[in-house]
């Protein structure tokens, strides 16, 4: 079944969290403010976000992510791909796209994303998005939606109602179709995938994978994935388990790219909640495939770099899932850690358990300091320095801090480890940081590395793959 569904724009609100005085909150009024905080005052009818800053270290220009030429289309009529488990809205002409219902299924399709003010051509683009500070609002919103297929794997036995389940046969095939075009026109062969937080609507997870594929110079395929979190903020406790629950639903969408598509590997970036979900499939992938080799399992999942932000997830559950294989599966995990994030710190304090988002490190024991030490695919990065990691309740700083962005893009772009993108690592070797003078350090290492990634008057000619492109054509 394919769904044409024309959008609307709403206006994001606010929140804020007042500290004037101190009240002795109720278990229940904890909770609310609990959720409040890990939701990054995120509003129930978030429609817009504005561009995020742009990544330092693209400032002053000796680094660029774009190409000279425009690209062959017109920029803010790009089609974003996604995969949603979120049921379908009633009325296929209606906002929100899709409800914070679970679905049945997971659902494919491709969401035209509208950036800027109309009449912006890719110079004005081109300047405005590398520009440290922007004289005005930079808008991006989701314009339509054309839903193309499902994920036949993921139907559920709980599907009662025929809308639930419609679709036609070869549908799937339309979407794979899209990723292939995508890479053709490409020479990453990469897919990144984005995994959204708590308290969100459809659109965010698309417009975020949007910006992050902007400013990654429309590399490879980014695709959205929106599992189904709610927009009450009393709904916390159950989003957590819903992103769980979901979990299955992720592992079968990874094996349906690998098995449909010409990827040659997937990254994934979980934020918050979303790390959850991204943990329990990635760990469910390690117990199917328990009797494999380390080269054999990350071969056929071909997962590449999972990256967590802002990880609301216990620590413990984390330490579980690596000790049933989880990071066996991609090929490095970079875990940030914060000591400023404050969302953080109230879900800790809810569940009396330390977060994986959280600096934790120093009170590890020694049997796992000495793992730390010695698994090379596991980085720890603290972000509690990185200039504009407190930026709000610092919970989202993968967006907000422009040094995290430049590190995320810049492991996205190129692959390096963290002591060849600018990191120091502690005295103790457990944990990487951001030094002072990070960003001119990131920049002569991108700039030395061959070809030079973005470098003024660079030809971009020759490996590696890894070079900025021209979005591809979209329908």
């Amino acid at each position: 079944m394919s769904r044409n569904r024309p959008g609307i724009v709403a206006a994001a609100g606010t929140c804020s969290v007042s500290h004037k005085r101190r009240v002795r909150l109720p278990q229940f009024g904890s909770l609310l403010l609990a959720a409040a905080m890990v939701s990054g005052c995120a509003s129930p009818v978030f429609r817009t976000i504005d561009l995020m800053p742009a990544p330092a270290v693209f400032a002053g220009g000796a680094v660029d992510p774009f190409l000279k030429d425009p690209p062959p289309v017109n920029f803010g009529d790009f089609g974003l791909l996604y995969a949603t488990d979120r049921k379908p809205a009633p009325d296929p002409g209606a906002r929100p796209f899709y409800t914070n219902q679970p679905g049945f299924l997971v659902r494919l399709g491709s969401a035209r994303v509208e950036a800027g003010q109309p009449g912006l051509n890719w110079d004005q683009v081109r300047r405005i998005s590398l520009s440290e500070r922007r004289s005005g609002h930079y808008p991006l919103k989701i314009r339509s939606v054309e839903e193309t297929g499902v994920v036949e794997s993921t139907r559920s036995l709980l599907a009662r109602e025929p809308e639930d389940v419609e679709t036609s046969a070869g549908e799937d095939e339309d979407f794979a179709a899209r990723v292939d075009a995508r890479l053709a026109a490409t020479d990453v062969k990469d897919v990144f995938i984005y995994v959204h937080g708590f308290r969100v609507a459809f659109d965010e997870p698309v417009l975020v994978a949007a910006e992050f594929w902007h400013f990654l110079g429309y590399r490879g395929v980014f695709i959205a994935y929106a599992w189904p979190s709610t927009q009450r903020m009393t709904a916390y406790l159950s989003d957590l388990e819903t992103a769980k629950a979901m979990a299955r639903n992720f592992r079968l969408f990874l094996t349906y790219l690998r098995e449909n598509t010409q990827v040659e590997r997937i990254h994934i970036i979980a934020y918050s909640a979303g790390s959850r979900l991204v943990v329990r499939a990635l760990e469910q992938l390690a117990m199917l495939n328990a009797d494999a080799g380390d080269e054999a399992l990350r071969k056929e999942p071909g997962i590449g770099n999972v990256i967590i932000v802002g990880g609301d997830i216990s620590l413990k559950e984390f330490a579980s899932a690596a000790t049933d294989g989880m990071l066996r599966v991609p090929e490095r995990t970079i875990v940030y850690l914060s000591s400023s994030d404050r969302a953080l710190i109230w879900s800790r304090r809810l569940f009396r358990r330390k977060r994986l988002g959280e600096m934790w490190v120093e009170t590890l024991p020694d049997q796992a300091r000495i793992f730390l030490r010695t698994y090379p695919s596991l980085e720890l990065v603290d972000v509690t320095d990185a200039a504009g990691s407190t930026t709000g309740n610092g919970h989202a700083y993968f967006r907000d801090s422009p040094w995290v962005s430049s590190d995320i893009l810049t492991v996205l772009a190129r692959d390096p480890g963290p002591d060849r993108r600018g990191l120091e690592r502690t005295p103790d070797r457990l944990v990487w940081h951001f030094p002072p003078d990070y960003i001119e350090r990131l920049q002569r290492a991108l700039l030395e590395m061959k070809p030079p990634v973005g470098a003024k008057g660079g030809t971009g000619e020759g490996p590696p793959a890894r070079e900025a492109s021209a979005p591809p054509r979209v329908d």
